[in-house]
């Protein structure tokens, strides 16, 4: 299932992904606290991906706060529409629980050190495409990442990216849902590129005391080959790794 929110904010910085995830935790908890614990306590791949739709044709520099220490500068992109937050499960129970938050939240503190707030409008249930073929050209929505189990990134032109995006698949399924792909995947790329992302956690910072994080991912378009519940289940959720972070997301 998708949900669309639509979402009226001055401007989106550059670095956006931990406030959405923010902003996720904070719909669950409105609905249901413990629920909210009990997801976020161990770490563990999560059945949902994200993506934040915006305008990135006017960016201006300045500085970002990303929390009470830590201040890049970078882009900044103000808007004069809507955004709209695209949320993708196959977990019922998380996505009634973010319904029901998001209805409650009408203003949320997106980044009170740089007065940045989103007014948040009415979730929409969005249709979603059902698989039945062993063949998908999928489009991403958001980079998706694929890492070796010692976090390198692989990106879709290297040698060892078939069998690197089916260890992550196949790990990710046995987490979720106690079993693995139902066959092998086949990648085939279309029209893709190498993207580098910056990306920051409070985690991240307060290990490494450094401000962000550079992730390499993959974008554009690709055939993805598999059993159609795999392919179901990938555009559901998403694809490779640190999908509950807003990567990986994909349409068809």
């Amino acid at each position: 299932m998708r949900v669309k929110i639509p979402i009226t904010t001055e401007k989106v910085p550059i670095v956006f992904r931990q406030r959405v995830l923010a902003f996720i935790k904070e719909a669950l908890a409105q609905a249901d606290k413990d629920y909210k614990e009990s997801m976020y306590s161990v770490r563990m791949p999560k059945a949902y991906t994200f993506n934040l739709a915006f305008d990135r044709t006017n960016p201006k520099e300045e500085e970002i706060s990303l929390d009470e220490k830590f201040k890049i500068k970078d882009k900044v992109f103000y808007q004069d529409r809507p955004v709209f937050l695209y949320i993708s499960s196959n977990d019922y129970q998380f996505l009634i629980n973010l319904f029901n938050g998001m209805k409650k939240i009408k203003i949320f503190d997106f980044n009170k050190f740089d007065n940045i707030y989103w007014q948040v409008g009415k979730p929409v249930i969005l249709r979603e495409k059902i698989i039945f073929d062993n063949e998908v050209t999928f489009k991403t929505n958001a980079p998706f990442i694929v890492e070796t189990k010692d976090d390198r990134p692989v990106v879709f032109s290297d040698e060892n990216f078939q069998t690197e995006l089916n260890n992550v698949m196949e790990r990710i399924f046995r987490k979720l849902d106690n079993r693995g792909l139902k066959q092998p995947l086949e990648f085939h790329p279309i029209n893709m590129k190498k993207e580098v992302v910056k990306h920051t956690l409070r985690g991240f910072r307060e290990k490494t005391g450094k401000p962000i994080m550079y992730i390499t991912g993959n974008s554009g378009i690709f055939k993805l080959k598999g059993h159609p519940e795999d392919l179901q289940t990938i555009y559901q959720i998403g694809l490779g790794n640190r999908t509950g972070q807003g990567f990986g997301m994909v349409s068809t």
